[in-house]
């Protein structure tokens, strides 16, 4: 169990922790110079049970509030410092206010100095407390009377720590590894030392570990946990990790990055989160307001979107983004505080919802209903309502790495939910069975529309997927597409896609043209005659014949493949297969040589068939190669 301690300046804080643990905290020269604790302390009890409490010894002067934000992070316990002979001070307010902000809600309260005043004022200001943290997460605090002079007390307290911390349920370790870096020095004959508080997971000697704002691949050569040699490290530790790596400079790290294992984010600028406002501001905090951001041991400046409505009274909480001025490490669930632009004073605090936030439309009522489903810690179940909800897929990857998910808890968290993958660019998209199936009822609804609008046109798989309003991601639609096309839903023409029960109808006039034509395309599958040549056999004026053609090609009877030249569909469909078999015997590769030799055309035959197969995606041109991207049977269809 990790304790810290909070409170006003001068009210015995470090004083208390000595007389508990033995140690004395306050190690800088100028905190010894000024009697005051400047920075972080550290303290260890160890108990009968061969566990540890750790103990954060934090600055109580509200200058140095930046340094007890630091050291707040991911503890279990708050010990509550007030001293009898002042009672409740501006910093025990502030303290309490962050401390209820972070959502913590163990801990007790330790009456100091109470050998300085008569027991009317002990009662009296316990009083105090009982109100002043009456509408707190720490309501239900025990309060010690102790002094750490004449020791009265001590005991008492000290036995109500190690019951808590024997009682207390280890955190668990799913999840990455992450901690929180609030120090970092070099021991001579070691090398580097960072340590903090292990917020997630577990990392054992020998891993390899990153640092992550400084971009640092390195391996964690030992470690220390609540100050003890020890082979692991794991949330709700105190840790400090010995590194090693190339590279390795201590000018790179510093308080406020983390140490992590696997694959967690990289730090970002921008994340949403839902905040709460402190009561006792004196005006709403209104969009673009200008703070300071406490994230782990970090402190960043920048500014607060406002996601609902024109500001946050005082008191209510809402979702807002930050707009942060640096990067900064953060996930789902981390508690934050917000303090003014010129860090005077505390505004608000909350947690992070999701460090993914979308480009453009923060606050719109979809991305809202989003974020609100997001902020629960029910993972299992934020899945399975989000996956449900989300009609063009769920990113999978990113929602893996907002929740902090190992790459083994990800896969058997999915694999559990009857999904459907498709593979993007920006992370693997899950579509629900339900939500899949009645995007393929849109495309048929959607067709069957356009076949009634215009009989005779065979629509094309783009005009078709912007009918439908999906606004799928292309990788999604073509999956989408071709699962329909296998399912034979519907057909898939070199011209587009139909619903396998319409069949295109021609005029009668150009039906007998066509009944002319197509021998004459049959006759030269492979090599087709060009539309003058076709003009000359018919009779027809060119200009006529290639309208009568265009008309044809709408219906996927022909594809126009060039100006001058249409190629029957399972003339293509051939010419798709030799590409398939050149490429095979060639790395992937076909190239307008290899086409020739193996179609038996011309080679400005062969540009142009490659040139139509780059146009429709089945091959993509590099130099002089085409490189073939996909089945031909998905790109130019099925006979």
């Amino acid at each position: 169990m990790i304790i810290a301690t909070a409170g006003h300046v001068d009210h015995g804080k470090t004083l208390l922790v000595k007389a508990l643990t033995g140690v004395d905290t306050d190690r800088l020269p100028e905190e010894k110079k000024r009697g005051m604790t400047i920075d972080l302390g550290f303290a260890y009890l160890p108990m009968e049970s061969n566990e540890t409490i750790g103990f954060v010894d934090v600055p109580g002067h509200e200058r140095f509030v930046h340094n007890m934000l630091a050291g707040v992070a991911g503890i279990d316990f708050a010990l509550f410092i007030v001293a009898a002979d002042d009672g409740p001070m501006p910093q025990t307010q502030e303290h309490l206010a962050i401390l209820d902000l972070l959502g913590i809600r163990h801990g007790a309260v330790a009456l100091t100095k109470i050998d300085r005043v008569a027991a009317s004022r002990v009662q009296e200001v316990q009083n105090e407390l009982a109100a002043l943290f009456s509408r707190t997460s720490l309501a239900d605090s025990a309060v010690f009377p102790v002094s750490a002079i004449t020791g009265e007390g001590i005991e008492d307290l000290r036995a109500h720590l190690v019951s808590a911390a024997q009682s207390w349920r280890s955190k668990t370790t799913a999840g990455n590894f992450r901690l929180a870096i609030d120090r970092c020095f070099s021991v001579a004959g070691a090398g580097l030392i960072v340590t903090g508080t292990a917020v997630a997971g577990c990392v054992s000697a020998g891993d390899r570990v990153r640092v992550l704002q400084a971009g640092l691949d390195l391996r964690a050569r030992t470690i220390h946990a609540q100050n003890a040699a020890s082979q692991t490290g794991r949330a709700g530790q105190r840790c400090a990790i010995n590194l090693s790596g190339s590279g390795l400079k201590g000018e790179l790290i510093e308080r406020g990055d983390w140490v992590v294992t696997g694959d967690v984010p990289a730090p970002v600028q921008k994340l949403d989160a839902r905040l709460r406002v402190l009561k006792n501001e004196l005006r709403p905090l209104a969009h673009w307001t200008p703070v300071h951001v406490h994230l782990g041991a970090a402190d960043v400046t920048g500014r607060v979107a406002i996601l609902q409505g024109a500001g946050i009274a005082p008191g209510s909480s809402g979702l807002v983004q930050l707009v942060l001025d640096r990067p900064i490490g953060a996930l789902y669930g981390d508690g934050l505080i917000i303090r003014d632009q010129s860090a005077q004073r505390t505004i608000g605090g909350g947690r992070v919802i999701d460090i993914f936030p979308p480009v453009r439309g923060r606050a719109k009522p979809e991305r809202l209903a989003f974020l609100e489903a997001l902020d629960h810690d029910d993972t299992p179940s934020v899945f399975l309502s989000l996956l449900r909800g989300a009609q063009r897929g769920l990113n999978l990857t990113r929602f893996a790495h907002n929740r902090n998910l190992t790459a083994e808890e990800a896969a058997r968290l999915f694999s559990n939910a009857s999904t459907k993958f498709v593979e993007t660019p920006e992370g693997a998209l899950g579509f629900s069975l339900e939500n899949w199936n009645r995007l393929k009822t849109t495309v048929i609804e959607t067709l069957a529309s356009l076949h009634r609008r215009a009989p005779n046109v065979i629509p094309n798989e783009a005009r078709v997927l912007l009918e439908t309003g999906l606004r799928l991601p292309k990788e999604a639609a073509a999956t989408l597409v071709a699962e329909m096309v296998k399912e034979g839903a519907i057909v898939r023409e070199p011209t587009g896609i139909r619903l396998r029960t319409h069949i295109a109808q021609l005029s009668p006039a150009d039906t007998a043209l066509w009944k002319q034509t197509e021998p004459l395309l049959s006759e030269s599958l492979l090599r087709p005659p060009s539309i003058h040549d076709i003009a000359a056999t018919l009779g027809k004026d060119v200009k006529s014949t290639e309208s009568f053609l265009v008309r044809v090609s709408r219906l996927g009877l022909v594809v126009r493949v060039t100006e001058n030249r249409f190629f029957l569909p399972r003339g293509l469909r051939r010419h798709g297969k030799f590409a398939e078999e050149v490429a095979a015997a060639n790395g992937g590769v076909v190239t307008a040589g290899t086409l020739r030799d193996r179609a038996g055309l011309g080679r400005g035959l062969a540009i142009e068939v490659l040139e139509y197969f780059d146009r429709i995606k089945f091959t993509r041109r590099i130099g002089d190669q085409h490189h073939v991207l996909r089945p031909a049977r998905t790109a130019l269809g099925e006979d």
